[in-house]
């Protein structure tokens, strides 16, 4: 009989999740079906094997597959001969046997999703025991517990995507599919940002895609990026659900935002209740929709990637259509690493998991970040990419980034106290420049948008005046 790795559960008596059947017909499969092994190769390991015998012949087979040598009955019983390894896996007699407990040769791929299915949940049991143990144990703080959890859950759950190669002829034939398709639904492989101009030089809000939006502080960096939320969540078309991670500032003062925006009132009337009689009448008629929209909000400080995706996933059961989650701002996230490591490495973790946190979730993620004094020691002071705080990885890792500047908000400083033309014009609001700086798909440009700092909102402007690319350092 075939022995087993661990025969019961930590948690009880019954038997940890597995199939020998389905174990013995992989191992079946790989003796009489040799086009079956490339799969079997790329799919599994020995440990995904429950029973020892299984998981000893199953290392002969890999071993004699990565040696280019023939794999069946009489080399793989010679490779366990010579290893003095026959008597373990059962003798000559049980590795023949396995060529008979095969129902189907082509079902092979089959019977390896059953035996990878099976490790993973074994893998999910044991986790669960660590965890369980770990809390019990109280020798590491609840946050690093929830990151171990987040971190060893999200690697499971990898281990059921494809793994290694795919073919370039395969890769294209999915992605024509997935074009055929987009044609005949008229669907967007990207989400509208509501910003015409914006959507015309970066594409739209690209699937997988990070976007660092970046600004002194008081340029308005979170207000665009909400109004990009409000436009994106309460479409007339097609609401997309967004999450929003708010680390400066508290949900109430999110919410005040959004309600300043779509109507129209002064924040700081909602701040302190002065409001008129019509004012609070056009609430009342807006709340309904503004209730109803799908737009979420996380105000939970020092916050990690590893959290912001558990999170996230959590949600996606409520929203299984969630499209845009928004991150406010980088700098106040936490990282994983320990607090041995400089500010500036643990900037790097932390973006290089939101772009791993965007293409897992596959939506794409806005995250701001701040810019570093150097620019306002500069007569120009138009942010470059070398501005971006603490750290060039930044820049590396993102797919977009964009740098909102406003000169109205240098004009009470010495170098700018000449410069008598307000950039209001006739509008009756501010000009905003936004400079792209960096377009994985596309060109580098500048475009500008009206601000109004009293309703905390950015618009189109109906003229857009041609501006030069952004610079590139």
């Amino acid at each position: 009989m075939a022995e087993k790795i661990l025969s019961t559960s930590p948690l009880g008596k019954e038997e940890m999740p597995n199939s020998q059947q389905a174990e013995q017909a992989v191992l079946g499969c790989a003796l009489l079906k040799p086009d079956s092994l490339s799969y079997m190769m790329a799919e599994l390991v020995p440990d995904d094997f429950f029973y020892n015998d299984h998981k000893l012949i199953f290392e002969t087979v890999e071993h004699l597959f990565s040696e280019n040598k023939p794999v069946d009955l009489i080399s793989v019983t010679d490779d366990l001969e010579k290893r003095g390894l026959v008597d373990k896996v059962g003798g000559v007699a049980a590795i023949s046997a396995l060529s008979d407990s095969i129902p189907y040769l082509h079902n092979d791929h089959f019977y390896v999703d059953m035996v990878k299915e099976k490790s993973r949940l074994r893998s999910l049991i044991k986790t669960f025991v660590d965890l369980i143990g770990a809390c019990y144990k109280e020798e590491a703080g609840l946050r690093q517990i929830v990151d171990v959890a987040a971190e060893r859950l999200y690697t499971i759950r990898e281990g059921e995507g494809d793994r290694g190669f795919s073919s370039l002829g395969k890769v294209l034939a999915d992605k024509l599919t997935e074009l055929d398709r987009l044609a005949k639904t008229e669907e967007s492989p990207s989400i509208r940002s509501g910003f015409a101009s914006l959507d015309q030089i970066i594409g739209g809000l690209r699937k997988g895609s990070l976007l660092i939006l970046a600004a002194r502080p008081g340029m308005g960096k979170s207000a665009l990026a909400f109004n990009i939320v409000q436009r994106v969540s309460m479409s007339s078309k097609e609401a997309v659900p967004s999450a929003i991670f708010s680390l400066e500032m508290s949900k109430a003062e999110v919410s005040t935002r959004f309600l300043a925006t779509r109507l129209s009132i002064d924040s700081r009337k909602l701040s302190d209740g002065r409001l008129s009689d019509q004012e609070w009448e056009d609430i009342g008629q807006a709340f309904p929709k503004i209730y109803e929209a799908p737009i979420y909000i996380d105000d939970r400080s020092g916050i990690s990637p590893l959290e912001m995706l558990s999170r996230c996933r959590e949600l996606r059961l409520k929203e299984p259509k969630l499209g845009l989650v928004v991150v406010d701002y980088l700098q106040l996230m936490s990282s994983s690493r320990t607090r041995q490591d400089n500010r500036q490495q643990e900037i790097s973790d932390i973006s290089r998991n939101l772009k791993i946190m965007a293409r897992e979730l596959d939506v794409p993620v806005i995250a701001l970040s701040q810019l570093s004094r150097a620019c306002e020691a500069r007569k120009n002071k138009r942010p470059m990419l070398s501005d971006l705080r603490d750290s060039g990885a930044i820049e590396q890792d993102a797919d977009v980034v964009m740098f909102l500047y406003r000169e109205d908000y240098y004009e009470d400083l010495e170098e700018n106290e000449e410069n008598e033309e307000s950039s209001a014009g006739d509008l009756g609001v501010e000009v905003a420049e936004l400079i792209i700086a960096k377009n994985r798909h596309g060109a580098t440009k500048t475009i500008e948008l009206g601000w109004q700092p009293e309703f905390t909102r950015f618009s189109e402007l109906e003229d857009q005046r041609p501006l030069p690319e952004a610079p590139p350092f």
